[in-house]
């Protein structure tokens, strides 16, 4: 995850850089996901000095209603306002994050071993095969019968296949 380094204010005193913000969003919304058996699976913050839009992308392995999500968003709302980490105004989404996303994090593909992927890997293109295991810096995928191990470095774009 890219994070830029944008002066945005003062919390508690300290000045806060968009980095740090990362750091303390994801501090202040990891408890009330792990109260909930959710994780978050990705953090974006943009916009200006003025106003803020923090978008949280949340799962669990059996998924997420968008009622869930509005719950989420709702006591999340109530944290930030508690503890105010954020200067000036700011809009807070809370999602799924679908099933088409992009596979990024030897979680994400953990979470889906014995699955079809739809692969870009430099060298070979793209592939679907089927999600056998997860090492730190590869992956083994079997493809037409064949089980290959694929360098994570190598892989441009990972995401679930579904046959329509």
């Amino acid at each position: 995850m890219a994070h830029s380094f944008d002066y945005i204010g003062h919390l508690d005193g300290i000045r806060v850089e968009t980095t740090d913000l990362y750091t303390t969003l994801e501090d202040l919304v990891n408890p009330v996901l792990e109260a909930r058996s959710l994780e978050l699976v990705e953090l974006h913050i943009s916009g200006g000095q003025r106003r803020k839009l923090v978008r949280l992308y949340v799962d669990r392995p059996d998924g997420i209603t968008i009622g869930e999500c509005a719950e989420v968003s709702r006591e999340l709302g109530d944290v930030f306002d508690t503890f105010d980490p954020i200067a000036g105004t700011y809009l807070l989404e809370v999602s799924s994050p679908g099933l088409t996303r992009q596979l990024k994090t030897t979680r994400d593909f953990e979470r889906v071993i014995g699955k079809a992927l739809q692969l870009d890997v430099s060298g070979i293109g793209e592939r679907v095969g089927k999600l056998q295991a997860v090492g730190d810096d590869h992956l083994i995928v079997e493809i037409a019968g064949e089980e290959v191990a694929i360098d994570r470095d190598q892989i441009h774009k990972a995401n679930l296949h579904f046959e329509i």
